[in-house]
């Protein structure tokens, strides 16, 4: 083979492994960001997350809503969450203020209150059970995949307490302290107009899925 050829192969070859080894999806609409990022880690927001969560009256909770109404419910900060469901598919229309980065969950999974002689691993040990038999994810943001590797996204959450209400959706002597375990992603700002956003995982004997149809304000 002519050498000059060769090396055009070699060169052609290098270039289509590091772009099928690349994170994210050139042309995507949105940029996942890294596990760790602007000084909190994926497991710190998924701490954050179910606080939210947790601590909205079961009638407004983002998690219930069958259509979005409610997903401004509890929204504070530059990062905007976004509620799966507790099992089975939603689809919700919600508006969302410019220059919001959101965090969301593919599927996830949260262990709490460990009975007498029991530890945190204990805790850490169940979160993980439906977790680590996670088959399927998906996450596609107007029609593109969101990222190429979905489970390269799994984190765990550090020991954390919530504050529930007593008409939540929990019972409000909840079970304090609890671990998150899950697959996840932090979007950056989408652009301004409309979106369709989807996101679902799958393990043993449970789904969630929801598809979003987001409005980000100019």
């Amino acid at each position: 083979m002519d050498n000059r050829k060769y090396r055009r192969l070699t060169v052609m070859l290098a270039i289509a492994a590091a772009m099928y080894a690349l994170p994210f999806v050139t042309g995507a609409a949105a940029e996942v960001q890294p596990m760790e990022t602007s000084g909190s880690s994926y497991g710190e927001w998924a701490a954050r997350w179910w606080e939210w969560a947790l601590s909205i009256p079961a009638a407004q909770n983002p998690v219930l809503d069958t259509t979005g109404a409610n997903c401004a419910q509890g929204q504070t900060g530059n990062v905007w969450f976004l509620a799966g469901t507790f099992v089975g598919t939603a689809t919700r229309t919600c508006t969302i203020p410019k220059e919001k980065s959101l965090f969301l969950p593919l599927i996830n999974q949260i262990s709490f209150a460990p009975s007498p002689g029991e530890t945190t691993i204990n805790l850490r040990q169940q979160a993980a059970e439906l977790i680590d038999a996670v088959t399927n994810l998906k996450c596609r943001l107007d029609g593109k995949p969101c990222v190429y590797d979905l489970f390269a996204f799994r984190a765990q959450s550090p020991i954390f307490e919530a504050i529930v209400p007593a008409d939540g959706i929990v019972a409000p002597d909840f079970y304090n302290p609890i671990v998150a375990d899950g697959y996840w992603l932090l979007l950056s700002p989408l652009r301004p107009g409309h979106h369709v956003l989807e996101f679902s995982g799958e393990s043993t004997g449970f789904s969630t899925s929801v598809r979003y149809h987001l409005t980000v304000q100019h």
